[in-house]
């Protein structure tokens, strides 16, 4: 083990944290001498000290005294294979990995960064881990990724996920950024601190292709195949709810990844599908409305001075980004 390297990786975590050397010697209960010396890289923490401040730093004692590649990280919590192709962002003391191709990838593929080896990141040549890593469901996030700059720390990784999975990767350090939408958004829950900035606000509902009203008027009945999202997206929870208070009970039908992926299969089907309305009225669909959502960009306060933080907060409100959404349909702006 490298002593330089370890003092080096827990000053890091330490400050991202935003604790003092002091506090952070008392919480793991080791002298702050102790510390001092460890950050400086002039010893190796015996074991139980290093238990405690894998568990203060929200990490483990493998990863805090890990020698070569960091451990993979999955975006949104789940397996990565060996051998899979993943694009990585450096969040914190992790690299989070982006299988590749994704399920937002559409006909064109995001070129890979790295690939899975014995659950940890191999870089392939020329690889760039630099950015700030942005979780969520609304489609403009491709376009505030563009607006943004290109490379360094300032760029801006936008990754599909519903609300709840995209809280869930923030709370669990492995976004740096979330976008959720609900009629009032909740606070989050612990341990996240969250600075929250408003984008916008747009409906929730069900949408058909033209000339498919019937399937429409089934899919408001409780009647499917309605194309869903999974259980922890607002747009579902929206569904559900109007569904609850007619006392009907929820369809079956496939599941989407995305409001454009709902879209796609119900223009496919000639069914119903749960999305937003922005989605549908860009795709010429058949829109019936159950909410109205806001739409906020949580940032964790720890990452608050990250170049891409202050790229974001900096693009959120500029005219050039809020010139191109007010000209999408079924944005509304002024709500934000």
């Amino acid at each position: 083990m490298d002593p330089a390297a370890i003092g080096q990786r827990v000053r890091r975590m330490r400050r991202a944290l935003g604790l003092s050397q002091a506090e952070l010697a008392d919480r793991a209960g080791i002298s702050r001498q102790a510390l001092g010396t460890l950050e400086a890289g002039r010893h190796l923490p015996r074991v139980d000290a290093a238990v405690a401040l894998a568990g203060v730093l929200g990490t483990t004692v493998e990863d805090l005294l890990a020698v070569g590649p960091p451990r993979a990280l999955h975006v949104l919590g789940d397996a990565l294979a060996d051998g899979q192709a993943v694009r990585v962002v450096q969040v914190g003391d992790h690299h989070v990995c982006i299988p590749t191709p994704g399920t937002d990838d559409g006909e064109v593929w995001s070129a890979p960064d790295a690939v899975i080896d014995d659950r940890r990141v191999a870089l392939l040549p020329g690889a760039d881990t630099d950015g700030f890593l942005v979780a969520g469901c609304d489609p403009s996030l491709g376009i505030v990724a563009a607006l943004g700059p290109e490379r360094g720390n300032g760029r801006i990784v936008p990754v599909l996920a519903s609300s709840s999975a995209a809280r869930l990767a923030l709370v669990t350090g492995r976004a740096h950024a979330a976008v959720v939408h609900d009629v009032q958004v909740a606070g989050p829950q612990h341990p996240t601190s969250v600075h929250r900035l408003p984008l916008a606000a747009w409906r929730t509902g069900l949408a058909v292709p033209q000339g498919a009203e019937a399937a429409l008027a089934a899919a408001v009945a409780g009647e499917g195949p309605v194309v869903q999202r999974d259980a922890g997206a607002a747009a579902q929870a929206a569904y559900e709810r109007a569904l609850l208070a007619e006392g009907r009970p929820c369809p079956d039908g496939p599941l989407a990844t995305g409001h454009l992926d709902a879209a796609r299969q119900a223009s496919v089907g000639g069914i119903a599908a749960v999305t937003i309305e922005p989605v549908a009225l860009a795709a010429g669909m058949v829109f019936h409305a159950l909410e109205t959502h806001r739409v906020e960009v949580w940032i964790d306060a720890r990452s608050a001075d990250h170049p891409g933080a202050v790229a974001l907060g900096e693009l959120l409100a500029s005219a050039r980004l809020r010139r191109r959404l007010a000209i999408l349909p079924g944005y509304a702006l002024e709500a934000a």
